[in-house]
């Protein structure tokens, strides 16, 4: 009977020719030194998984082929096996197996397996990769091939994906290319080629892999997507080269579009062309272009030392200058399509340019000056490198038409966007001093580095657009100067000579020039000034010295010059940089000082870009937009083209500083139609922090709230372009054609009428958020209820008052006489000894029951993933004056605490428990500028410890709230997902 049913076993690998799948190998059951091919499947039944490089079994009728296995270098020369065959008459072929690792590389990965009638192919194995392990590299090492994508089904089915090139790993060894995507059925009614596979990364990327094409006698058919273009290192030495995006597949013979061709990888890599249609298409468009790959990043600086590897003393403590940024690649080419109803397809942008390398940082003086050479001053920060020129060659459109004789071409592609400069690097720690007759100043501290220029954006011609100029680089900060005269007092230290004088904060780098604009083509829009630096802060000693005031902000970029067409605004100039702190006295007797001002925001550009209120605004990219339809007859062909082969609208942006008292951030919005027609757009998602209106030009102001203004924020917020409506004809017509142009996008020849663009907003400030005085509230729980007496912290904090801050007693009590919301048949709190505590959703509603007159309190959670959207909120909130509870690991706090005065040992009783959510504390302020978060935090004695100041005076230890630094309190917060109880006044 097993002849007929049964699965196969090891010693039988094929399956019952009836009913039964074959065996598939483990390690267990295949030798180490033999490849194993899967077994093969009955009439009804999968092919069996190959190990050791080998095959994967086929399916009979009715089932999918096996996966190839895994290549082993000395069996079938570590190449990775071929995916089994899918099932006759219905089925997927099996994935192609992955080719072994190797010193030199060069293994393919296994093919893909083919479909029967109907399914799809198996995705191609990627080439096993080039890897010494830290080892030499052998000449011409790189990583291998990917496998090729099976073919789908003969009537029905996409073709598989081609495998990626196997990656290259050290210097000299070059990615892998990628596998080519299987082709559809020869006579496809239906389906899609499958994508190239993706050129392996390395020294320099593998050129990805071409798309598959639609069947030789296929009706309908989208061809395959070319490979992106594998990645090139980094930065180099030497200047590499990213991989060429892969080509895109022809579509059907009758019907359907090219495939799209790959973007050019990292490093400059040229685009993949579009493929065209079949030769016989009545319908379909050329692919586009890939995109060129932007340029590799400059080399950065390198950092300043005052001591050499072996440990003499080095005389290089100034950083380097950053390297500048390589130059975009170019566009591939437009494919051709259809001559009857048909466009052809858009050339690819050029690649922006590259992102100058980071100026290295100044060494800090870390040796206590010991000798009688000068005080030696913190080292200098490098400047950062200029940004990349933008790619100069935007693809060729391809040739379309409709009806044989009239032109339905594809757009040219543009030029590419200068990179960023890069930023200054950040000046040294001046010297310290001890207390001696001698020295008793410290060293000044290192200035900051420049920020690099952006790069110019590449010029249009008569046929291509401009490209925008490149951000300026931000400046580094300065250095902070060094103490003076430290001496040992018991266990503490104190400052009897100068501080030193803190460092000069870098400039912002001037943003790129847009793109000169030829006669058809308006230029491009000036690159963004860079952000100042931070000002150094003031070295510690008797008296406090003055922080540094922070860089100038970089100028914006100017407009390109006109070339008939119009001309571009400029860019914004950059933010000012924050001002350094000023040191604290150490000596009542000494001078106070005062935190540095914060830099001047960088001029605009040439053209004025949008501000809030202006009413005037330069030609927008628009006006290079294809001209709209004029007579009867190409309008219709402009409705054909958008309900078959519609293009997705664009949104491209530039954004201000944000400067004058209430830091508006002024957003100049360029969206582009892309199909001829107009283009509206909307914000579709609103910021959480503050507002976004739109002006009468057509930008939108960004207005952070006004309790965020001081610190700053970072917010978003979405913008949606639609380019439908202008094509869209009414009644009964309309109907038909959003029914054809619905299909033309399900099927892939159209793309969506909107797209959605996320916009990033940063408000400067000075990063303390909150309020330190609320450390007043704090109070020491005598039981097991932490986050009861959080909540009491809260609603005292909230009241304004220490003396109305309810009682331990009375937030228990009602704590005991209120119900759980959560718990069924109990109430929050049982008893004061009781192993059970509050939690956070009964601690809110009972601050909301017992004191909703006053107050409301709210439970928020997060993923674990969404951190830094928590800490936001938090921020958000005690900027506003809000109280917050958040439940932490009590132990991951309290160590932290107990460690900055070097006492670890005794941070926690008993065994510590790192991971258990076990504690309630309300959060008084957040320090980032320093890395301090406060809190008030009843469990922990040690806030309310009283410590003997300079002058004998005893002062509690911690006047702010318990200090943890944000890293700590981070990981305890996160066991919780990061649970928080916000309590706001009612008003």
């Amino acid at each position: 009977m097993s002849f007929f049913f049964g699965n196969g076993t090891a010693a039988h690998p094929n399956g019952g020719i009836i009913i039964g799948n074959g065996y598939s190998w483990t390690a267990s059951t295949c030798g180490a030194a033999v490849s194993c091919n899967g077994g093969n499947g009955g009439i009804l039944g999968n092919g069996g998984n190959g190990f050791n490089g080998g095959n994967g079994g086929a399916a009979g009728w009715f089932g999918n082929g096996g996966a190839g296995g895994a290549g082993v270098l000395g069996l079938n020369g570590g190449r990775g096996g071929d995916g089994g065959a899918g099932g006759l008459v219905t089925g997927n072929g099996g994935a192609g197996g992955t080719g072994a690792q190797s010193l030199e590389g060069h293994i393919r990965g296994g093919n893909g397996g083919s479909a029967g009638l109907y399914g799809n192919g198996g995705a191609g194995g990627a080439g096993g990769a080039a890897q010494t392990n830290g080892g030499p590299v052998p000449q011409g090492a790189k990583g291998g091939t990917g496998g090729r994508g099976g073919t789908g089904g003969l009537l029905n089915g996409n073709g598989g994906a081609g495998g990626a090139g196997g990656g290259g790993y050290g210097v000299g060894a070059d990615g892998g290319v990628g596998g080519a995507g299987g082709n559809t059925g020869l006579v496809s009614l239906s389906g899609r080629a499958g994508a190239g596979g993706y050129g392996g990364v390395g020294t320099n990327g593998g050129d990805g892999g071409d798309g598959g094409d639609g069947g030789r006698l296929s009706l309908f058919a989208i061809g395959g997507s070319g490979g992106g273009g594998g990645d090139a290192a980094r930065t180099s030495t030497t200047p590499v080269t990213g991989g060429k995006g892969g080509g895109g597949g022809d579509g059907g013979l009758w019907m359907g579009s090219g495939g799209s061709g790959g973007d050019g990888g990292y490093g400059g890599g040229d685009g993949g062309d579009g493929g065209d249609v079949g030769r016989l298409s009545i319908l379909g468009a050329g692919g586009s272009g890939g995109r060129g790959g932007v340029g590799q990043n400059g080399l950065y600086g390198i950092n300043g030392s005052i001591r050499n590897p072996d440990g003499t003393p080095s005389d290089t403590p100034n950083g380097t200058d950053g390297k500048p940024g390589g130059a975009g690649g170019s566009g591939g080419n437009g494919g051709n399509g259809s001559w009857f109803i048909g466009r052809g397809g858009d050339g690819g942008d050029s690649g922006a340019g590259g992102k100058g390398g980071d100026g290295g940082s100044g060494a800090n003086q870390i040796n206590i000056k010991d000798s009688d050479d000068p005080v030696k001053p913190g080292g200098d920060g490098g400047n950062g490198g200029a940004g990349g020129a933008g790619g100069q060659e935007g693809g060729d459109p391809g040739s379309g038409r409709y009806f044989f004789f009239t032109p339905s071409n594809g757009r040219w592609g543009a030029s590419g966007a200068g990179g960023a400069g890069g930023a200054g690097g950040a000046g040294g720690l001046g010297q310290g001093t001890a207390d001696d007759e001698f020295y008793t100043s410290g060293g000044n501290g290192g200035r900051g580095g420049n920020g690099g220029a952006g790069g110019a954006g590449g010029a249009a011609t008569n046929t291509a657009f401009a490209g925008n100029g490149g951000a300026g680089g931000a400046g580094g900060a300065g250095g902070s100067g060094g103490f003076g005269g430290r001496t040992v007092v018991g266990t503490d230290y104190r400052y009897y000579g100068v501080g030193g004088v803190a460092g000069v904060a870098g400039n912002g780098g001037r943003g790129g020039d847009g793109g000169a604009g030829s006669s058809v083509s308006v230029s491009g829009i000036g690159g963004t000034g860079g952000a100042g630096g931070t000002g150094g802060a003031g070295g510690k000693g008797y008296s406090g010295v003055n922080g540094a005031d922070g860089g100038t902000g970089g100028d914006g970029g100017d407009g390109g010059a006109d070339g008939g067409a119009g001309r571009e605004t400029g860019g914004y100039g950059g933010s000012g940089g924050q001002g350094g702190q000023g040191s604290v006295r150490d000596n009542p007797a000494g001078s106070r000082a005062r935190n540095g001002d914060i830099g001047s925001a960088g001029d605009n550009g040439i053209p004025a870009p949008p501000t809030p209120g202006a009413t005037s605004v330069a030609s927008k990219a628009t006006a290079a937009q294809l001209p709209s339809p004029q007579s009867t007859w190409n309008n219709f062909i402009g409705r054909l083209n958008y309900i078959f082969f519609n293009t997705s609208p664009a949104v491209l942006t530039s954004l201000s500083a944000g400067d004058g008292p209430n830091k508006p951030i002024s957003v100049d919005v360029n969206a582009y139609s892309n199909n001829g027609y107009g283009v509206t757009y909307t914000v579709t998602t609103q910021p959480r922090y503050g507002t976004v209106t739109r002006e009468a030009n057509g930008s939108y102001t960004y207005q952070v709230n006004q309790a965020l203004v001081k610190p700053g924020m970072t917010d978003s917020f979405v913008i949606t372009a639609e380019n439908g409506a202008g094509a869209r004809l009414p009644g009964v017509l309309g109907d038909v054609q959003n029914l054809l142009h619905s299909w033309a996008v399900a099927v892939g020849l159209a793309q969506p009428d909107t797209s959605s663009t996320l916009i990033s907003v940063t408000v400067t400030g000075d990063g303390f958020y909150g309020n330190t005085d609320n450390a007043k509230y704090w109070v020491k729980q005598s039981y097991g209820n932490c986050i009861l007496m959080a909540g009491a912290m809260a609603v005292g904090q909230l009241r304004g008052s220490v003396e109305l801050e309810p009682s331990e007693a009375e937030i228990v009590n009602y704590a005991k006489t209120t119900n759980s919301v959560i718990n069924p048949g109990k109430v929050i709190y049982i008893d004061e000894n009781s192993p059970d505590g509050a939690n956070a959703p009964d601690t809110a509603a009972l601050l909301n029951y017992r004191y909703g007159n006053e107050v409301h309190a709210e439970v928020q959670s997060y993923k674990i993933t969404e951190g830094q959207q928590a800490l936001r909120d938090l921020e958000a909130n005690i900027a506003r004056g809000n109280a917050a509870i958040v439940v932490i690991n009590s132990q991951t706090v309290w160590a932290a605490v107990q460690c900055t005065t070097g006492d670890c040992a005794g941070s926690t009783d008993g065994i510590p428990d790192w991971t258990e959510p076990n504690h309630g504390v309300v959060v008084v302020a957040v320090d980032t500028a320093n890395g301090i978060v406060y809190l008030n935090d009843s469990g922990n004695p040690i806030q309310g410890e009283l410590v003997q100041d300079a002058d004998g005076n005893w002062v509690k230890k911690y006047p702010y709230g318990e200090p943890v630094t944000i890293g700590a309190f981070m990981n305890a917060w996160q066991s919780t997902g990061f649970e928080t109880i916000f309590v706001s006044k009612k008003v």
